[in-house]
């Protein structure tokens, strides 16, 4: 079998080095030079992935197999046919950059750090700047608006034409914004984030819990297993109700509650990431919620066996694209609401294990490539670097690291 058949580590350079690191302190260091270095764009916004190759975002004449996007992902999506190709750069912005900024609450709280404060100040900047910017586009056949939380294909340079969101955008940012709001936001900031939250649940509520993702309408009220979109509207409402009480976000929360068999799908993981996103959001409804703690801690029993399956027996798309770095993140908050069953040491089994470059992937090293979807095997996509799989990590850390568990 030639080289080329086997997915392998492409970087060539001296940074990112190939070892992170022997110890947990070294791979924490290694990984959040990373993140600034590597993934913080001119703008002050997290890019996705860059191209491994460079270790810089994608540009066009690097893409020479999917010209025009034809063959991805987005070949479909609702966004400028220019953009397509380079999707990879700022596909999963949001959901990184909410992470990142849990994560660096967490580090905030252990270190105290003026340089970390700086680091989550130009995090929340960034996240603010698309949340404006998405404010000023009106779609003739809606979308767009106050509220509306885009996926930033073409970074904050433009916003026209694009029609692209997606729960999970939606679910960490959130996540973020409520974990900075608790730990470090001054009183200016503090009232940003209500009005943001505020905003995307009016946003959802009025556009009946429907959004364009690759090209299609989706009704997350329509998807019965979708447990990540569930327990974020039921999360998103209940923070929305805190800050600005009214009936409206009162009956956008009871219309998710009695969806609340979607909170336990049957069968097995399919990607683990939604697993460990509801089990994320479990946590801060088991918080804010306390009188319904019985039922969500019924969920996270029935969602932290399907994430340790993404983790141990790597099922389904867990075979295909590394998942530690999150892992290592969920674990911690299943450990959380189910204390003392082991999840705490999986975690940092985790963290652990991402110890070199080629954890860091979308896709894993060793793979061949005869077995990748069609539109996984492009430029765009078969060397992308992550970052998220960066910022989990260290979310996992810092969290583990705060609860006394890395001691």
């Amino acid at each position: 079998m030639k080289k080329e058949d086997i997915l392998t580590d492409v970087f060539e350079g001296d940074f990112p080095p190939l070892s992170y690191g022997t110890t947990l302190e070294e791979i924490e260091k290694t990984t959040q030079e990373v993140v600034e270095k590597i993934f913080r764009d001119k703008d002050g916004l997290i890019l996705s992935s860059v191209n491994a190759v460079t270790m810089k975002p994608y540009r066009l004449e690097e893409i020479k197999d999917r010209p025009e996007g034809k063959g991805t992902f987005v070949e479909r999506s609702a966004i400028p046919q220019a953009i397509k190709p380079l999707f990879m750069n700022y596909e999963n912005t949001g959901q990184a950059s909410g992470t990142y900024l849990d994560a660096l609450c967490a580090k905030y709280q252990v270190t105290g750090s003026p340089e970390v404060r700086e680091f989550a100040r130009r995090t929340v900047e960034g996240i603010v700047a698309i949340w404006k910017n998405g404010a000023e586009i009106e779609h003739s056949l809606g979308g767009g608006g106050l509220g509306w939380f885009p996926k930033p294909y073409d970074g904050l340079r433009s916003f026209k034409g694009m029609h692209e969101c997606s729960v999970d955008q939606y679910c960490e940012v959130t996540l973020g914004l409520q974990q900075y709001y608790r730990v470090m936001a001054d009183e200016d900031e503090k009232r940003t984030i209500e009005e943001m939250i505020v905003s995307f649940a009016d946003w959802w509520y009025d556009h009946n819990f429907t959004g364009i993702y690759l090209g299609e309408a989706v009704w997350w009220k329509r998807l019965e297993t979708h447990s990540m979109a569930a327990s974020y509207f039921l999360y998103l409402f209940t923070l929305a109700q805190s800050w600005s009480p009214c009936r409206k976000f009162q009956h956008g929360f009871e219309i998710w509650q009695e969806l609340k068999g979607a909170l336990k799908p049957p069968g097995e993981a399919i990607w683990g990431c939604m697993n460990g996103l509801t089990v994320n959001v479990l946590e801060r409804l088991n918080e804010m919620r306390p009188d319904l703690s019985d039922f969500w801690i019924s969920v996270a029993r029935h969602q932290a066996p399907l994430l340790k399956s993404s983790v141990v027996e790597r099922v389904n798309m867990n075979r295909r694209y590394e998942f530690e770095g999150f892992g290592a993140d969920y674990l911690c908050a299943v450990d959380h609401l189910l204390p003392e069953q082991g999840f705490a040491d999986l975690a940092i089994k985790c963290l652990n294990d991402c110890n070199s470059r080629n954890r860091f992937y979308h896709l894993r090293r060793g793979l061949k490539t005869m077995d990748l979807d069609s539109r996984e095997r492009g430029d765009d996509f078969r060397d992308a670097y992550q970052s998220e799989l960066h910022v989990h990590w260290l979310s996992g850390y810092w969290k583990l690291s705060l609860k006394g568990r890395l001691n």
